[in-house]
């Protein structure tokens, strides 16, 4: 009898894992309860802390972290939450709902409603192949007819008379750098024409 037991129990093991399994890929239906005010900020199974403004539940065999759908079948509606904790370890519930998912769902007055639960997968639109589109190319070139006076760059002339100008205005500036010292140092003036004057000599 004791080894009939122990048989009964190995087998409910085996096969409960996979009656869990297809009941969760077709959907549940149940009561769903919420979570009580005290919860809030507890840690949860998946190692992050119960808000009661998020939109999180638990479940006893849905992976952490799926997607759920549950549907409130009194009234026809729906909210999306995640699995973030395990529970409730009660028969009379299926799923733990956060404070804020229950207000969705108009469960806060009643403390419970059935429900159905369906793993939810988000509308994803097939990737559609675009053929990359051909930008013309530019034409960078220079045409003499699309100015009425060719760039300055390109006329000898010009180029080098303002090249001359500049050179003068440099020498200008030059020679005025040193006359200004002339201008009002008497002394290096003498100097200067001390210079100059021997300098004519020696030609003589």
């Amino acid at each position: 009898m004791k080894k009939l037991f122990i048989y009964t129990i190995f087998a409910t093991l085996l096969i409960l894992p996979f009656t869990l399994s297809s009941q969760t890929l077709k959907g549940q239906k149940g009561n769903a309860s919420y979570y009580a005010d005290n919860f809030h900020g507890r840690m949860m199974s998946n190692g992050e802390r119960y808000h009661r403004d998020s939109f999180t539940c638990a479940h006893l065999t849905y992976p952490l972290g799926t997607i759920l759908r549950v549907t409130n079948l009194t009234n026809g509606k729906e909210v999306i939450v995640r699995v973030t904790d395990r529970g409730p370890y009660t028969r009379k519930f299926v799923i733990d709902l956060s404070r804020a998912a229950a207000r969705e769902l108009d469960i806060i007055h009643w403390g419970y409603r059935p429900v159905s639960i369906v793993p939810y997968k988000p509308f994803q639109i097939p990737y559609k192949y675009i053929a990359p589109t051909e930008h013309p190319e530019l034409d960078l070139g220079y045409s003499a007819e699309d100015m009425d006076e060719p760039p300055i760059w390109m006329d000898d002339s010009i180029y080098h008379s303002q090249q001359r100008l500049s050179r003068t205005r440099v020498l200008h500036t030059a020679a005025d750098s040193l006359r200004r010292p002339l201008d009002t140092d008497t002394t290096l003036r003498q100097a200067v024409r001390k210079v100059a004057v021997k300098k004519s000599k020696g030609r003589r």
